[in-house]
């Protein structure tokens, strides 16, 4: 009975864990906003979205003030608004140039913002009603939870009365308590200084291997082989064979010890009978306590394969007294694992020591020693006085798995530590030993771990969230993706954080690569970079542009694609920067926009009217880019900065003639090597039979903004209100401070593969594509043309080349004298009347 009742009280222990786990995973709370005024009541800004999620605070908004302080708690961070608003630009006519993200972790308490402002610094407290708006979520999260685990309950069930090892890791996947990518910043900590300035930890005076040895006969030689010709430190090695039925093992050890030079410090331990990796491992510690020679015990697998000068690393950081075990990267060594983290990888001959020799170059030996939850036995160095403190492995845990986690975790409770080596990586070939036995061992193993420690896997899920080791686990990534053999080239993209046509295109090209990289700019931090793998995706922040270009330079296979990095908070640097990341690699320019031929990237004036491609002497302010110290870069800086690098691309690939014609037209000698590729449909659109009847309905697809033609929908609108013969759907959103008629249907956001149910839905007879700036090219006019409708759009740009060849589509007559959004409207309406409902 006091069995069973310590059983489900485990149980229930777990239970409410994951049930908090779950709550505080999922909570994602709105607050309410926060008007930026002054004692007079001007005002200087506004934070539009402030949300709570995943432990993080994330602001949006704009501000009329060169910079401003958030503080919550004691986290403080400073932001110039520098992202680009024409929305608050367009109502309040100031500089576009003034809104801001941010991102900073939750703490409880009011939200302070300090305004550097010209009469001095003004402070604002802003009560975000944090308990009230978690108190409403508490209840909605309690039905979630509930919703989603009752499904669960036959395979907990099954999984419990069978002893499933993997139970939990199905469960949190159902459960959706994965990582929270956002949350990882990179450290420029681990990378060497580059000036031969790092000082190499004096090696011990010896260690002692210990190698326990159960069949794996295939693995023997070159294990064994490679301890002995890259072990660069004095050494013992007691290598134990445990009984293997392999007959050829215990032959050849005796043989292989035979051929050993005199002076190698070799002991070969025969097991009369299979004692198991942990029995074995006791009789090597055994042979530790009695020998003379003291210094770091190492355990070390029968299949892994070390690095050159591997000891002198692994035992470096126990010259700490307060660390107890050192573990390196690996292919196969859970937290420990490259690329992704708790996800195996085979390896291909020769990657390992590459991944190795990436790593020994560029982490520094002062790498940060993270506390991690455990080592991992297969290649795991002890401080000796550790082990004399706390004895061997624990046999209750049979032939071998989870022992190292019991006795870190022993350790642990008297105050050890347990890290990482970051500038060590060695390759595991994994469960060679053990074989089909594995996973009994893995299930019977973790029902004591936990048992003896209900808070380990929390432990682990807390590692995994924060992961310390994410720079080095990049670094070591990209060495990985570098020595692939079916790699020819390794796409590193430079993309932004704002969506669209050119995210999703970004996306689609991604899914196509085996590995891919993306340089991601713009966002709460000035860059997120983002690794695709087989094995899962690498994401990680941060504010420093000359560390991602450290991290990236040694990649030798590296193609550099820019495909758009509007959104950036400094974008007078990303010339410079394309160039420093294309230094000794290719260079690919994609243009999306024309970011390159103005810092107005639609190359709209001030009043927002497309007159051509500006002069690089031209005055307008829109052309002109005010940096984040408060300088102003004419568009003729602007081109003499971008010149270099558009010299410098291999190709320049656009998506429409009409794009390529204006490219040229600023920058003329890049004319032999453009390239036009236009985008195909990323999706296939339902096509839709013309409707009869005498009523037009005119249907705009997307999020409109300024570019977008919001002053012409505007005014559209206005003009169709009341009307019984003509109407307006906007299948999307409209950007802020533009106003519709109430009888205008706005449906919100939208999937692309709803469009066709959507314009069926709301009878649409006509698509209205209002952009008025001339696109580079327009998923969206395609998008409409697919469902055979007819579709207008004006005479620019690819959206013009687009309509101009398809037998569905209708050109509005263009030019600069006709930019009046009322008679735009006015010249819609005029062409509808006279044209037929089909079009």
């Amino acid at each position: 009975m006091a069995v069973l009742i310590e059983k489900v009280s485990f149980l229930l222990s777990r239970f409410r864990w994951i049930q908090t786990y779950y709550h505080n995973h999922h909570l994602d709370l709105a607050l309410p906003g926060c008007l930026l005024s002054d004692a007079h009541g001007t005002v200087l800004g506004y934070i539009e979205e402030l949300r709570l999620h995943q432990g993080r605070l994330h602001l949006r908004g704009w501000a009329l003030v060169p910079r401003l302080a958030i503080r919550l708690g004691e986290t403080q961070i400073w932001r110039t608004p520098q992202d680009e608003r024409e929305d608050v630009a367009l109502v309040i006519g100031c500089d576009p140039h003034v809104g801001f993200r941010a991102s900073l972790p939750f703490d409880e308490g009011l939200l302070l913002l300090e305004l550097d402002t010209a009469e001095g610094l003004l402070t604002i407290y802003h009560e975000m009603g944090v308990a009230e708006a978690k108190r409403r979520a508490k209840w909605g999260l309690r039905w979630r939870f509930w919703r989603d685990t009752l499904p669960l309950v036959p395979m907990i069930l099954y999984g419990l009365w069978s002893g499933n090892a993997n139970l939990p890791r199905r469960v949190k996947a159902a459960l959706r308590l994965g990582l929270a990518e956002s949350a990882l910043s990179l450290n420029a900590a681990f990378l060497t200084s580059g000036d031969g300035s790092d000082v190499t930890p004096a090696s011990p005076k010896f260690v002692t291997l210990i190698m326990p040895i159960y069949n794996a006969f295939d693995l023997l030689p070159e294990a064994l082989d490679r301890v002995m010709a890259h072990t660069d430190v004095p050494f013992r090695l007691i290598v134990i064979d445990d009984a293997s039925p392999d007959e050829r093992v215990r032959p050849w050890l005796r043989e292989w010890v035979g051929r050993q030079p005199p002076e190698a410090c070799i002991d070969l331990i025969e097991n009369a009978e299979n004692l198991g990796f942990i029995g074995s491992v006791n009789r090597g510690f055994d042979l530790v306590q009695a020998g003379m020679n003291h210094g770091p015990v190492v355990l070390l697998n029968s299949d892994a394969m070390v690095p050159a000068d591997w000891a002198s690393r692994l035992v470096s950081p126990l010259a700490d007294p307060a660390i107890a075990t050192a573990t390196p990267l690996s292919n196969d060594a859970e937290i420990f694992n490259v690329p992704v983290i708790c996800v195996r990888s085979a390896l291909q001959s020769g990657q390992a020591d590459k991944i190795d020799a990436a790593l020994r170059a560029r982490i520094t030996p002062q790498f940060p020693r993270s506390a991690a939850p455990t080592g991992v036995g297969f290649c795991m160095a002890l401080q000796r006085e550790w082990l004399m403190r706390l004895g061997g492995l624990d046999p209750a845990f049979g032939r071998g798995y989870g022992e190292e986690v019991d006795w870190c975790r022993r350790a642990a409770a008297q105050g050890g530590r347990h890290v990482a080596v970051t500038n060590l990586f060695v390759e595991h070939r994994g469960g060679a030993s053990f074989g089909s036995e594995k996973m009994a061992l893995v299930k019977k193993n973790n029902a004591i771990i936990a048992a003896r420690y209900p808070r380990y896997d929390q432990l682990v899920q807390d590692f995994i969230r924060e992961d310390p080791l994410i720079t080095a686990r990049m670094i070591a990534t990209f060495a990985w993706a570098d020595s692939l053999p079916e790699i020819q080239e390794l796409p590193v993209y430079i993309g932004h954080s704002m969506g669209g046509g050119a995210e999703n295109y970004l996306q689609d090209r991604i899914r196509k690569d085996k590995v891919s990289v993306v340089v991601r700019l713009g966002g709460a931090c000035r860059c997120r970079l983002e690794v695709e793998t087989p094995q899962g995706r690498l994401v990680a922040n941060t504010n420093d542009l000359d560390l991602v270009v450290r991290l990236l330079a040694p990649i030798t296979k590296r193609r550099i694609i820019y495909s758009c990095a509007v959104g950036d908070s400094d974008l007078s640097e990303l010339p410079e920067l394309l160039r420093r990341l294309s230094t000794g690699a290719a260079l690919d320019i994609l243009l999306h926009d024309y970011l390159p031929l103005s810092p107005s990237y639609t190359l709209l004036d001030h009043d927002g009217v497309y007159r051509g491609v500006p002069e690089p002497e031209t005055t307008d302010p829109a052309h002109t880019y005010r940096c984040p110290d408060g300088t102003i870069m004419s568009l003729k800086a602007w081109r003499s900065a971008w010149d270099p690098v558009i010299t410098l691309a291999d190709r320049v690939q656009v998506f429409s003639e009409a794009s390529a014609e204006i490219v040229v037209a600023a920058y003329p000698k890049v004319r032999a090597r453009i390239v036009v590729t236009p985008h195909t449909l990323l999706q296939p659109i339902l096509r839709l039979d013309p409707l009869g009847g005498d009523r037009i309905v005119i249907g705009v697809l997307g999020a409109i903004g300024p570019q977008k033609g919001a002053l012409v929908l505007d005014a559209l609108s206005k003009m169709l209100a009341g009307r019984a013969d003509m109407g307006l759907v906007l299948i999307g959103r409209i950007a802020p401070g533009y106003t519709l008629a109430n009888d205008t249907v706005v449906h919100g956001t939208y999937a692309i593969e709803d469009i066709g149910h959507l314009a069926a839905r709301y009878g649409v007879t006509h698509w209205l594509i209002p952009s008025v700036w001339p696109e580079t090219f327009s998923y969206t006019v395609h998008e409409c043309l697919a469902t055979e409708l007819p579709t207008l759009a004006f005479d620019l740009g690819a959206q013009g080349d687009a309509v101009r060849i398809a037998p569905n589509g209708i050109l509005l007559p263009w030019s600069t004298g006709h930019q009046d959004p009322a008679q735009m409207a006015q010249q819609i309406i005029d062409l509808l009347r006279k044209s037929p409902v089909t079009g």
